[in-house]
């Protein structure tokens, strides 16, 4: 099965599409290398997905032979890792603080840490 279908019957990517871009713009690797979305997987192969705000590495244990309910999709693979980045809410004297990785942090909203939701 291809990689861009494949991604997309399992549910980790919305759409085939979706997955098409992201195979050509460098965002799923096989293996750590960037793959054409054509690649026709097997199972024991690893797939990372680079996402705006994490980082997914899973591997392939089975192919499906057609469609795939959600509540069944994660028979399919295996997740290695799964690592979010991106902004992290932290307190400070008593203020919620969002910082962005590798940026200054700013006062989320000019909430207390008490008054946030």
């Amino acid at each position: 099965m291809r990689l861009d279908v494949w991604l997309h019957r399992v549910c980790l990517i919305k759409s085939r599409s979706q997955a098409k871009t992201g195979c050509q713009n460098g965002k799923i690797l096989l293996s750590g290398s960037a793959v054409k979305e054509s690649h026709s997987l097997r199972p024991g192969e690893r797939i990372t997905l680079l996402l705006p705000h994490r980082r997914i590495e899973v591997q392939v244990t089975a192919i499906p032979e057609g469609n795939v309910s959600r509540k069944d999709a994660a028979e399919y693979y295996s997740v290695i890792e799964d690592v979010a980045w991106g902004r992290r809410a932290f307190e400070r004297d008593g203020w919620m603080i969002l910082r962005r990785v590798g940026g200054e942090p700013q006062v989320a909203s000019g909430l207390r840490a008490d008054e946030a939701p």
